[in-house]
């Protein structure tokens, strides 16, 4: 048996001394009277989230100070938002070949205002050029043969539909060059920092 006492051989441990007792402490929380409150005093609350008309005179107000170009960027449509002449070309050549199926990739695959008003466009002339194919082509498939003949015999529905293709067409060349002037004015209109 190993000496206990702590003087001599190596394998002796030492004894462990115990915790201090925890008398004499008030573990008690205060009582909610006794508890001092600390009042915050926090800005008005107008409910519009801006800050109320007392403060707009001050000068840290955000009404007093000067605007930066990140703050007027917010509110102009981006050139990812307006997209490219390219996407536009893009956009209306698959609609013009794909007739609806190019319609629905377009606006589905691409959310740019270049986009779609290209597929605007597509399907106008898309329209246009199944109208003529019907007018001038000879067919002898029985259901295009009655298209032809109802045609024929009904003119101005030929006109009607062959106006709103060409109006659709115009319709998204004018709303995408709208669109792409009205995002140069507002560049344009941006303060200049040095």
């Amino acid at each position: 048996m190993p000496d206990q006492s702590g003087g001599g051989g190596g394998g002796a441990l030492p004894v462990e001394e115990q915790p201090p007792a925890y008398t004499g402490y008030d573990t008690t929380p205060p009582s909610y009277q006794e508890h001092t409150v600390k009042k915050v005093e926090l800005p008005p609350y107008n409910g519009s989230g801006y800050p109320s008309h007392d403060d707009s005179n001050d000068e840290t107000s955000p009404q007093a100070r000067p605007r930066s170009a990140p703050y007027y960027a917010a509110f102009l449509l981006s050139t990812d938002e307006i997209g490219t002449d390219s996407i536009f070309i893009l956009c209306f050549l698959v609609c013009l070949l794909f007739n609806w199926i190019g319609y629905i990739i377009c606006c589905c695959l691409f959310t740019s205002v270049a986009a779609r008003c290209g597929a605007l466009s597509g399907i106008g002339l898309n329209l246009i050029k199944m109208l003529v194919i019907l007018r001038r082509c000879h067919f002898e498939n029985p259901q295009l043969v009655q298209t032809q003949l109802y045609f024929q015999l009904h003119d101005f529905q030929y006109a009607f539909l062959m106006l709103l293709g060409l109006v659709t067409m115009f319709y998204g060349f004018v709303r995408y060059h709208t669109a792409k002037q009205q995002h140069h004015r507002e560049i344009a209109l941006l303060p200049r920092y040095m």
